[in-house]
């Protein structure tokens, strides 16, 4: 079996307030193949961006540090690499496109000066075949007039505009993985479709490997082989689409999916989660989803499971899955 491309082992992100660091990212290990798209999922706080951020190594210190784990990249860890190092990775075998482009587009340089910066700094470029690669970028991702917007600033461009950019920097230098930190929330759903089909196109094109961070299952359901769902800082759920969707474990991941509007169905309410995430550090012992979960029982309130096997290639954070509690959660319902 082939190594996968990247390898996350025991993450753990701490941040410090007061003297004090309080894990927000704990325990956290999942995979990603050459070529796959996986999805993270949850709600906000979850963990999902610093665990993207903790790849790039772009964690704020201070406050935050990654306490311990491993970071593994095409099986060497990313860990272990000077700051320079890690220049020459950032932006060139792993990119990043983040959720607002606005905030991440340089307000004052042209956009052509913007993906020329990435590839003269990862590519041995004159600055006239920068340019023509720039705006080959540009054509690439479906913007019109490409010469033009070469020339224009982030304030003339729309949203959708904005964020096909943000992609063509990503993909510059044709990374070997993408991470796409909720690239569509801020568009309108017409543009978010135009934005997924380029993706999907640039990956079969490339064979990049995507990690697509989201809390769209609907958006999961149409880009990913593979997802992980965190909450409150852990993977709670890791299986392959199709499962997630069809043999949901997780009382997290039912509640997840029992929130998506049905268009087969009239019903005059949707179902929600009761409650919200938790900060990080509030929860000392237990379960961390057991005040929101219907299901909880005595030994949710002292012992947080470990994320367990269900079957090959599905793994869930839940005592409902001990042997044990199979058996007596059957008990329970007869």
């Amino acid at each position: 079996m082939t190594e996968p491309l990247l390898h996350i082992k025991d993450l753990e992100v701490t941040f410090s307030n007061e003297g004090k660091d309080t894990a927000v990212v704990e325990g956290v290990s999942f995979h990603i193949n050459a070529g796959e798209t996986l999805g993270i999922v949850g709600e906000s706080g979850c963990g999902k961006s610093v665990t993207s951020l903790s790849i790039m190594r772009l964690i704020p210190s201070p406050p935050g540090k990654i306490a311990k784990g491993e970071i593994l990249f095409e099986g060497e860890d990313l860990l272990s690499y000077s700051d320079k190092k890690m220049r020459t990775i950032r932006g060139n075998t792993i990119s990043m496109i983040f959720q607002e482009p606005m905030t991440s587009l340089n307000p004052v340089f042209t956009i052509g000066r913007q993906i020329d910066e990435v590839l003269l700094l990862h590519n041995k470029l004159s600055k006239e075949q920068a340019r023509k690669r720039s705006v080959e970028m540009l054509k690439m991702v479906g913007i019109p007039r490409a010469e033009k917007i070469y020339s224009s600033y982030p304030f003339e461009l729309s949203g959708g505009m904005r964020q096909r950019v943000m992609i063509a920097i990503g993909l510059a230098c044709q990374p070997q993985l993408l991470i796409a930190d909720e690239p569509t929330t801020a568009l309108d759903v017409t543009i978010q479709a135009q934005i997924l089909d380029l993706m999907q196109d640039l990956k079969e094109r490339t064979n990049t490997a995507i990690m697509f961070i989201t809390h769209d299952l609907g958006v999961v359901a149409e880009m990913c082989d593979r997802v992980v769902v965190m909450y409150a800082g852990q993977v709670v759920e890791s299986t392959d689409v199709d499962t997630l969707f069809n043999d949901p474990k997780h009382p997290y991941t039912k509640g997840l999916l029992s929130s998506i509007p049905n268009v087969t169905e009239k019903i005059e309410r949707l179902e929600a989660i009761p409650g919200q995430v938790p900060q990080p550090g509030t929860i000392e012992q237990g379960c961390r989803f057991r005040d929101r979960c219907s299901e909880a029982f005595d030994r949710c309130e002292i012992e947080n499971p470990e994320l367990l096997p269900i079957k090959e290639g599905h793994q869930c954070r839940c005592w409902l899955y001990t042997e044990e509690k199979e058996a007596l959660r059957h008990g329970r319902k007869a």
